[in-house]
């Protein structure tokens, strides 16, 4: 069975996917962020299929976002919003979480101008 390592992207690479998501997408969900990571680490090759091989026969089957790389979109999504840059909820239809917004544009583009 193919493996990788457990910790995929640095929390770094997350935020600034998360900023450039945000830059696009205001009005957003946890699941469309989430989306966004999980493209990038099935562009990277760390996503794909994986076959096990049980003797006779395979087993096919698609890697998931691991454990990790979903706590370390957790963490920066929490230091988002206690740093204020966004806001749970977009409307007055998605006012809590899963939704949020981008509340304070100016420290989000301060935030993508970090290297």
């Amino acid at each position: 069975m193919q493996h990788h390592n457990e910790i995929d992207l640095s929390k770094e690479d997350i935020l600034k996917m998360i900023v450039r998501h945000l830059s696009v997408f205001p009005l957003t969900s946890l699941g469309a962020i989430r989306e966004v990571i999980g493209s990038s680490l099935k562009q990277r090759g760390l996503i794909t299929g994986v076959t096990e091989d049980l003797g006779r026969s395979a087993a096919a089957y698609n890697r998931n976002i691991s454990e990790e790389d979903i706590r370390l979109i957790n963490d920066c999504i929490y230091d988002l919003l206690d740093s204020r840059i966004i806001m749970p909820g977009n409307n007055g239809d998605h006012s809590d979480l899963p939704w949020i917004h981008v509340f304070d544009q100016d420290k989000l583009k301060h935030m993508s101008n970090l290297p």
